[in-house]
């Protein structure tokens, strides 16, 4: 029998990447040759995601590229734009099949019956499904929690991934020791609501006990789920990165109000101080929305003066984008689309520049660097540059053998500029 080909591409998040992850793994047992989205192919999987217009347009993209690829494959599209919306992404052709959030893991078992008329046994329905690789990355994604109930005024999230949820910790346990069987040296652990996973200390300390294991790396956490038992954590046990990533949105409280965040520039910043306090290296990245409705340019400006006051270590910035039946979709005092494009540069240009300021803190410094990639076209003395990650999330090159890719590696650190940290690897 021809083992029928599957490409997948995953828009949006890390849950997102995992889930992609899961199901490739599933239907690579039960037969199936995965290969490149570029590629011909005659089942494709998009994995969506819907908090902003731009990514729904670019999952409808992919939707009709792999159409153009293949006139009969069939498509099968899930995550969060098939649940907010299955019917307008049917209407894109009806070789789209939608599965929900709730339905995706259904996805391997539906393509092995459509491929090769298989029926699942009760017996294999209930095996325990688990990932022991993560193609194409060195540090592998781990879902330990989904769900959102928090509703910020601006995010589709809890209506697309209504159900909150916790995995056991044996569970992420068995899971994470697959990954290192298969080679891993560091996790990041994800979630919708990462901090709200239910019992997220207990599971830091087991995971940092689990032999072969180097790194943890703690994915994007809410400011009010940071206390000092986190932060206690992530200073005594030697794998957990000294780095998080603490969403913050607006700089200015009537706007933090607006968006229905719970808490107010003040308790952020001490938040912050908190942190740094207690583990100095840190590096604290954040989000920040531009544009959103009800931001006149003072409040901006409040925004712009505090983001600089806090001194981000990077910053990821969006441009406000209405979500169908969120509250923000219905506030009054729209931003025009040249004035977000103007404030969205100007919050990049000082990203850049406390990025830039952050690594600098490093020179002549040494920094463990777990080395990820090849760096095309740039070398120094017969070797080309790699770049990897230290455990505060600075972005280092340095010239490095095939050979010390996957490895921890020490590096000092000779010269930065905005985006990476350049050094030497120390033998």
């Amino acid at each position: 029998m021809k083992r029928k080909s599957v490409a997948t591409y995953t828009v949006g998040c890390k849950v997102n990447q995992y889930e992609t992850a899961l199901i490739e793994e599933e239907l690579a047992e039960r037969g199936f040759r995965i290969v490149p989205f570029s590629q011909t192919a005659d089942y494709y999987l998009i994995n969506t995601c819907t908090v902003t217009l731009r990514t729904d347009q670019k999952c409808r993209e992919y939707i009709r590229s792999a159409l153009k690829r293949n006139r009969r494959a069939k498509i099968v599209v899930t995550g969060c734009y098939a649940q907010r919306s299955p019917q307008e992404l049917k209407r894109i052709s009806p070789q789209c099949q939608v599965f929900d959030n709730y339905q995706k893991r259904h996805i391997a078992e539906y393509l092995a019956k459509e491929a090769f008329a298989i029926e699942e046994t009760r017996e294999s329905s209930k095996k325990l499904k688990l990932i022991s690789k993560f193609p194409h990355h060195t540090r592998a994604f781990v879902k330990i929690q989904d769900g959102c109930r928090s509703f910020c005024s601006y995010c589709i999230i809890p209506y697309v991934r209504k159900e909150v949820s916790s995995r056991p910790i044996s569970e992420v346990l068995n899971e994470v020791s697959r990954l290192v069987d298969s080679g891993y040296k560091e996790i990041v652990l994800c979630g919708i609501n990462l901090g709200s996973y239910h019992q997220l200390i207990p599971l830091l300390g087991k995971l940092d006990c689990l032999p072969g294991l180097e790194r943890i790396r703690i994915s994007s956490i809410e400011p009010l789920h940071i206390n000092e038992e986190l932060i206690g954590a992530m200073k005594s046990l030697s794998k957990i990165c000294h780095h998080l990533h603490i969403p913050l949105q607006s700089g200015d409280d009537h706007m933090l109000k607006l968006m229905n965040r719970k808490y107010t520039t003040q308790d952020y910043q001490k938040i912050l101080e908190m942190v740094r306090k207690s583990i100095p290296d840190v590096g604290i990245s954040t989000d920040l929305i531009v544009g959103f409705p009800g931001e006149t340019e003072r409040r901006f400006y409040n925004t712009y003066d505090f983001v600089n006051k806090m001194g981000f270590s990077k910053m990821h910035i969006f441009r406000f984008s209405p979500r169908p039946g969120t509250l923000a979709s219905r506030l009054p005092g729209k931003v025009s689309a040249s004035e977000m494009r103007w404030r969205s540069r100007m919050l990049d240009n000082l990203e850049k520049e406390l990025r830039e300021k952050f690594y600098r803190e490093y020179l002549n410094k040494e920094l463990v660097v777990l080395f990820e990639r090849k760096m095309r076209g740039k070398r120094e003395n017969g070797k080309a540059f790699h770049s990897g990650f230290s455990s505060n999330y600075i972005r280092v090159l340095a010239p490095a053998s095939e050979d010390e890719l996957n490895r921890l590696i020490s590096v000092k650190i000779n010269d930065v500029n905005c985006e990476f940290a350049i050094g030497e690897i120390l033998h």
